[in-house]
């Protein structure tokens, strides 16, 4: 019983490989690389740095003042 279950697993390996080398012999159905990203799009921020820096402040004042 175990030496038909290794020889399945090692036919279903075999399988598996000799398809993954066919698909990779394939030249043009590869995956394409990703587009390159905007410069800077992602540090780009909504809002002005003083309205984050009031509303830490505020932040640490109400804090502060409730202990």
């Amino acid at each position: 019983m175990a030496r038909s279950m290794a020889l399945v697993v090692l036919m279903f390996v075999a399988v598996i490989m000799a398809r993954t080398t066919l698909s990779a012999a394939q030249g043009g159905s590869g995956l394409t690389p990703a587009p390159a990203p905007d410069a800077g799009a992602g540090f780009s921020l909504p809002v002005s740095a003083a309205v984050v820096a009031s509303s830490l402040l505020l932040s640490l004042l109400a804090l502060v003042n409730k202990n």
